[in-house]
C-alpha cells in the first residue's frame, strides 16, 4: 500500500497542483509552511526561516503542517507582529515528497492564492522523478547551497535563488561533558547526524573508522556521537551503536537533547568530524563552525560554499555510485555520492591535536568567513531579489 502510495503521489498528484498566477508582491505579509513542532531537519530549516525573517522586520505567519507534532520542538514561539491581512507569499520548507499531503490540508484553492516559494534542499546531482514533478507549480524556488543550485535550476523555469540556513550562534548548555562522564582533560571529537536522512549518507561508520585510527596515537581522545533515531526501529542505527559497544572512548547517545544541549556538546568538543557523503547545505557543520569549534569535513556538495581550505580541514573525497534502501535515494540511475578516506581525516584530527592554538586560530577563520556568508545571501536578500524581478 505504501510503495502504491508513494507511485500514485509522485506521478499523479505532484501533476495535478495548480500553479498560481499571483505576482510577489514585497508589501505583504510571508507565510511560513513546514513541520514546525517536528525534530527534524526540514522543521528546524522553517523555524530558522521564520526567525530570520521576522528579524529582518518582515511581517510573517506560521503555519505548522506537522505530521507528528512535538511540543517540546517549538515550545510557543510566535511573530512579534500578527498579520492583519492574508499572507501575498508562503514559503514552502517542505520536499516534494511532502507537499501534496500538506497543499490537501490548506486547500488547493488557498494555494493559488499566493506567490508559493518552495525551499528544495537536495543532497545529490540526480533528482528523483517525483521532484521534477513537482517543480511546475511552484513560483520560485529557495536552495540552501549552490550545489543544489546547480542541480535545480535546469528542471524550473521559476528562479532559483541560493538562501544557506541562517545559523546564528545560539544558547550552549554548559557542563556537557560532566553530563556524559567525558574527562575535562580528554580531546573530544564530536558529530551530530539524524539517522531518519539516510545513515549511509551520513557516514557515522566512517567517522568511527577516523576516530580509532587517531586514536591509537592520542590516549585522552573521546569520540561523542548524538545520533536522532530510534534504535529499536531502526535496524541500521542499532548495528552501529552494538559496534561500539565495550569501547570505553566511543558513545553514541540517542537520548533527546535540547538545542542548547547540542551546542554546548559541539562548543566543549576540540574538533567536529563530519564525514558525509552529501550534504545539501550542512547544517550540523555550520553549527560547529559558529560555535568556534575546528571543523572537519567532506570536500564535496553542500558544506563547500563555507568550507575552504584556510578555514577548515577538508578531506578529498573520490565519488562512488550511490548505494542505498532509503526511499529518497534508492535505484536513482547514475546518481553518484563522496566516500571520503578515514585515514585523511584521521591525518588532520592529528594535526589539529598536535597544533591547538593554531586549530582554534583557524576556527576563527571559519567563523568570520561563514558570518559574511550568510549576510550576503539572507532570506531577506533573496525576498529583494525576486521584488526585482517582477518588476523589471
Amino acid at each position: 500500500m505504501r510503495k502504491t502510495y508513494r507511485l500514485l503521489r509522485a506521478h499523479v498528484l505532484q501533476r495535478l497542483i495548480p500553479r498560481s498566477r499571483v505576482a510577489f508582491n514585497p508589501r505583504k505579509p510571508v507565510e511560513v509552511v513546514g513541520y514546525l513542532s517536528m525534530a527534524v531537519g526540514v522543521g528546524e530549516s522553517a523555524r530558522l526561516c521564520a526567525g530570520a525573517l521576522s528579524e529582518a522586520g518582515r511581517t510573517i505567519s506560521l503555519s505548522d503542517v506537522s505530521t507528528h507534532p512535538d511540543a517540546n520542538s517549538f515550545p510557543g514561539w510566535a511573530p512579534p507582529r500578527a498579520p492583519s491581512e492574508p499572507p501575498g507569499s508562503r514559503i514552502w520548507h517542505l520536499n516534494p515528497p511532502m507537499l501534496p499531503r500538506a497543499i490537501l490540508k490548506k486547500g488547493v484553492t488557498n494555494f493559488t492564492r499566493a506567490f508559493n516559494i518552495g525551499y528544495f534542499a537536495w543532497e545529490l546531482e540526480v533528482v528523483p522523478a517525483e521532484w521534477r514533478n513537482a517543480m511546475h507549480y511552484m513560483n520560485a524556488v529557495f536552495v540552501p547551497s549552490e550545489f543544489t543550485r546547480r542541480t535545480i535550476a535546469p528542471l524550473t523555469k521559476a528562479p532559483v535563488i541560493v538562501v544557506p540556513h541562517p545559523v546564528t550562534e545560539a544558547a550552549a548548555t554548559e557542563g556537557m561533558r560532566e553530563k556524559f562522564g567525558i574527562e575535562r582533560d580528554a580531546f573530544l571529537v564530536s558529530f551530530i547526524f539524524s539517522a531518519g536522512s539516510s545513515i549511509n549518507r551520513k557516514n557515522p561508520r566512517a567517522v568511527i573508522e577516523a576516530f580509532r585510527i587517531f586514536a591509537a596515537e592520542a590516549p585522552s581522545a573521546f569520540l561523542l556521537m548524538k545520533a536522532s533515531g530510534d534504535v529499536n526501529k531502526d535496524e541500521a542505527l542499532r548495528a552501529l551503536v552494538a559496534s561500539v559497544a565495550g569501547d570505553a572512548r566511543i558513545r553514541i547517545v540517542t537520548d533527546r537533547l535540547s538545542n542548547a544541549d547540542v551546542n554546548g556538546l559541539i562548543r566543549s568538543s576540540q574538533a567536529y568530524l563530519s564525514l558525509h557523503r552529501s550534504e545539501g547545505f550542512g547544517l550540523t557543520v555550520a553549527e560547529a563552525i559558529m560555535q568556534r569549534t575546528p571543523v572537519i569535513s567532506t570536500s564535496w556538495s553542500g558544506t563547500a560554499d563555507f568550507c575552504d581550505p584556510d578555514n577548515s580541514w577538508l578531506v578529498a573525497s573520490p565519488l562512488i555510485p550511490v548505494v542505498d534502501t532509503h526511499p529518497e535515494f534508492a535505484g536513482l540511475d547514475g546518481a553518484v555520492w563522496a566516500d571520503p578516506s578515514p585515514q585523511a581525516a584521521a591525518a588532520h584530527l592529528s594535526e589539529i591535536y598536535r597544533a591547538p592554538e593554531l586549530a582554534r586560530e583557524k576556527a576563527e577563520k571559519a567563523r568570520a568567513f561563514l558570518l559574511r556568508y550568510l549576510a550576503e545571501n539572507s532570506y531577506e536578500k533573496a525576498l529583494q531579489t525576486l521584488a526585482a524581478m517582477q518588476s523589471s
